[in-house]
């Protein structure tokens, strides 16, 4: 069963204590998923990836598509990074991508000191693919292969791909603090979805309680509430630091106002309409 590489960004930006601290919290909401759903899995990280070991690595794939914070996911095999022990591991790897006529690309990239840069490793890969397969006339194209072998090479490891999965990006939930969300639309599951993306812990208000419910597939531990008369005392209440609105700038020039002591937050301001429906079927998915 492969181990699944995950690549997180912005995480990777920040100052060492800081990228510690979110990318705990990148873990434990993959955790959690994990027993959430029932699939048991064992987690590990080097500084830039993560790596998932899991009783069902297909549906950890589909949790993980819908974990902030992550960026891309692959299926990898671990591997030596030893040249001679990588290239039979690569020639393994790549017979089954291959076919007569095909072209094909490898792509490198290394972290670490190795007697080898990623260029010359490349070039070294691609012939060991093109002298194991001749009889399969295949060709170099690093455009637009019919095939591609990803190399990643980690100090004394190297993991070999041939699929990059995307994932949502964004930050870790619960890294940016807590908000109450007010949904009376499906506009209101785009703006919670964006403060979610944004590292929020979104809790949601709503008079339609099932309204939310596609939200839960990205925070299984979704809180919904019935609004309430103050909304602001409402959010206090829940230690909540802010208040999210579904409105677009046409509510605001009808003269829309929301007035409180916490910040309110407008995520669906400037959007068009379109690409608030995008979104969604996005979500919904």
């Amino acid at each position: 069963m492969p181990t699944l590489l995950i690549r997180y960004g912005e995480l990777g930006l920040k100052s060492e204590s800081v990228r510690r601290r979110f990318e705990q919290a990148l873990v434990q909401d993959i955790r959690r998923k994990h027993l959430l759903a029932g699939v048991g899995c064992v987690t590990s990280s080097l500084r830039g990836r993560l790596f998932v070991d899991s009783d069902d690595w297909r549906r950890s794939c589909e949790l993980l598509s819908r974990t902030f914070g992550v960026v891309s996911f692959s299926p990898v095999e671990k591997v030596t990074s030893e040249i001679s022990g990588l290239g039979e591991a690569v020639k393994e790897f790549s017979r089954p991508l291959v076919f007569k006529g095909a072209s094909f690309a490898v792509r490198t990239r290394r972290t670490g000191n190795h007697p080898y840069t990623s260029q010359t490793l490349a070039r070294e890969l691609g012939s060991v693919i093109l002298d194991s397969y001749k009889d399969l006339g295949l060709t170099v194209d690093l455009d637009e292969p019919d095939a591609e072998v990803f190399v990643e090479v980690r100090e004394r490891d190297a993991y070999l791909y041939s699929s990059v999965m995307r994932g949502p990006g964004g930050m870790p939930k619960g890294t940016q603090g807590k908000v109450l969300s007010v949904v009376g639309s499906e506009r209101g599951i785009v703006a919670s979805w964006l403060l979610m993306k944004r590292g929020c812990n979104v809790l949601v208000a709503s008079e339609d309680v099932a309204l939310p419910a596609p939200l839960s597939s990205w925070n299984p531990d979704l809180k919904v509430v019935r609004p309430e008369g103050d909304l602001f005392a409402q959010a206090k209440y829940m230690d909540c630091e802010g208040v999210v609105l579904e409105w677009g700038v046409e509510d605001l020039e009808r003269g829309a106002v929301l007035k409180g002591d916490l910040p309110v937050f407008h995520p669906l301001i400037g959007m068009a309409q379109e690409d608030v429906r995008r979104l969604l079927e996005r979500i919904l998915a």
